[in-house]
C-alpha cells in the first residue's frame, strides 16, 4: 500500500473551520498523512501560532500522522528547542521534516531522542551528508524522507535528479515521499501550482501521481496545495501503485469478447517483444471466436487483439511501442490517450497494467 498524503497550512488566510473541513474530506478517501509547515514566509505568524494546537488537534483526532516541516525560529514559536522536542511531541506530530539549521550530528541526536520520525530532505541530500547522518549513529529506523514543493515555476527538479536522490535514499530503505499539484486551488502568493517535479506543474494531479506512483521511486505522495478540489482527491486516491491504468478510447467496432479481454487485468510477459507489450493473460481469456475486423494500421499507443486468423495466437493482446503495419490477423480495438502514452514507458517485464475507458471527447 502507497501513503495518501495532503497538505494544510494555517496562518495563510483561511479559516480554521474550513481546513478542518477539509481534513475530514480528505479523511473520507483515504488520506492519511498530512503535511504542515511552520516556517512559510508568507504565513501571518501570530494567526498561525494561535490556530496550530487546534488544527493539529483535529488532526490527530481523524486519525492522521503529521509531519511538520520546522526551523529554529518555528521551535521557538511553539515552545521547543533544538534540545528538547518533547513540545512537538506532545501536540500530536509523528514526525518533523528538518531542514536549513540542522547538522548532520543533529539530525543523528533527534532521532534517537526526540521520539518523533525525523524526516529529511529528499531534494537536497547528497551522498556525503546520508553517510555523515548515519556515521552519527541514527535511529535508522525513525529516518524519513520528503522532496521539496516548488512554488515557483521552472524551479521544480528535473525527473533524473529526482530518480537519482530517491534512489540513494531507496539503497538506504529510508521510505521517501514526493508532492503533486492542484489544479482546482494552487496556493498563494504565486498560484501556480506545488510540484516536486516541474514536469508536473501543468498535468492533472492524477497524472501526475500515475508517473510518481509507476516509477516505483516514491512510497507515497502528498497533495502539496491546501484545499484542493473533491474530485481531484478522488482521483488519486483511487490509484493503485502495483497496476498501471492507463486511459483509452476504444473502437466503435470492437466487440464484446474483446472489450472483456481488454479490460481485465494484465500482467506484461517476463520475455516481451522489441516493440510491443504481452499480456500474459489474454489468449487464455479467449472463450469464443475473435472475428476478422478491417484492418488498422497499428500505432503507438494503439491496444491491439489477435483474431481467428492468427490460429492458436487467437486473443493475444498487445499494447504497441512502436508503430507497426495494418495486419489482418490483428485486430485494433482501443488507442491510449496521448496525454498517458509516456506511461507505456513504465511497464515493465512482468509488470501489471489495466485501461480505463474514456470517450474521445474525454481525452
Amino acid at each position: 500500500m502507497w501513503e495518501k498524503g495532503i497538505s494544510a497550512f494555517v496562518g495563510m488566510g483561511n479559516s480554521l473551520e474550513t481546513i478542518c473541513r477539509y481534513l475530514e474530506l480528505a479523511r473520507l478517501y483515504g488520506y492519511s498523512r498530512l503535511f504542515t509547515s511552520l516556517h512559510i514566509p508568507e504565513a501571518n505568524s501570530d494567526e498561525m501560532v494561535s490556530d496550530f494546537h487546534e488544527f493539529v488537534a483535529h488532526a490527530v483526532e481523524l486519525g492522521y500522522s503529521i509531519t511538520a516541516d520546522i526551523s529554529p525560529r518555528a521551535c521557538e514559536m511553539l515552545g521547543a528547542d533544538l534540545s528538547d522536542f518533547s513540545a512537538l511531541k506532545k501536540l500530536g506530530l509523528s514526525a518533523i521534516r528538518l531542514d536549513d539549521g540542522f547538522s548532520p550530528e543533529q539530525i543523528a541526536e533527534l532521532s534517537v531522542t526526540c521520539g518523533m520520525d525525523i524526516e529529511i530532505n529528499a531534494s537536497t541530500i547528497t551522498p556525503i551528508t546520508l553517510q555523515q547522518i548515519y556515521n552519527a549513529k541514527a535511529d535508522v529506523t525513525r529516518l524519513r524522507a520528503c522532496h521539496n514543493y516548488y512554488p515557483r515555476p521552472e524551479t521544480g527538479l528535473a525527473f533524473n535528479l529526482f530518480a537519482e536522490r530517491c534512489q540513494l535514499l531507496r539503497d538506504y530503505k529510508i521510505p521517501v515521499l514526493a508532492f503533486v499539484p492542484s489544479r482546482s486551488y494552487p496556493r498563494g502568493p504565486i498560484f501556480a501550482g506545488l510540484p516536486t517535479l516541474e514536469k508536473h506543474r501543468s498535468i492533472s494531479p492524477q497524472l501526475a501521481a500515475k508517473e510518481l506512483l509507476a516509477s516505483q521511486f516514491v512510497d507515497g505522495v502528498l497533495f502539496g496545495d491546501p484545499l484542493v478540489s473533491e474530485e481531484e482527491l478522488a482521483s488519486v486516491a483511487c490509484l493503485d501503485a502495483s497496476c498501471i491504468e492507463l486511459q483509452v478510447v476504444v473502437e466503435e467496432d470492437a466487440s464484446a469478447i474483446e472489450r472483456e479481454i481488454l479490460f481485465a487485468v494484465h500482467t506484461n510477459r517476463t520475455d516481451p517483444g522489441e516493440w510491443v507489450i504481452r499480456s500474459q493473460e489474454a489468449r487464455g481469456m479467449c472463450h469464443t471466436a475473435i472475428p476478422v475486423r478491417t484492418s488498422r494500421p497499428r500505432q503507438l499507443g494503439g491496444v491491439t487483439i489477435d483474431n481467428q486468423d492468427y490460429l492458436r495466437y487467437m486473443g493475444e493482446m498487445q499494447v504497441m511501442r512502436a508503430s507497426l503495419p495494418a495486419d489482418p490477423r490483428v485486430n485494433v480495438v482501443a488507442h491510449i490517450i496521448p496525454e498517458e502514452l509516456f506511461l507505456v514507458d513504465y511497464i515493465k517485464p512482468g509488470g501489471s497494467f489495466r485501461f480505463k475507458e474514456v470517450t474521445a471527447h474525454e481525452s
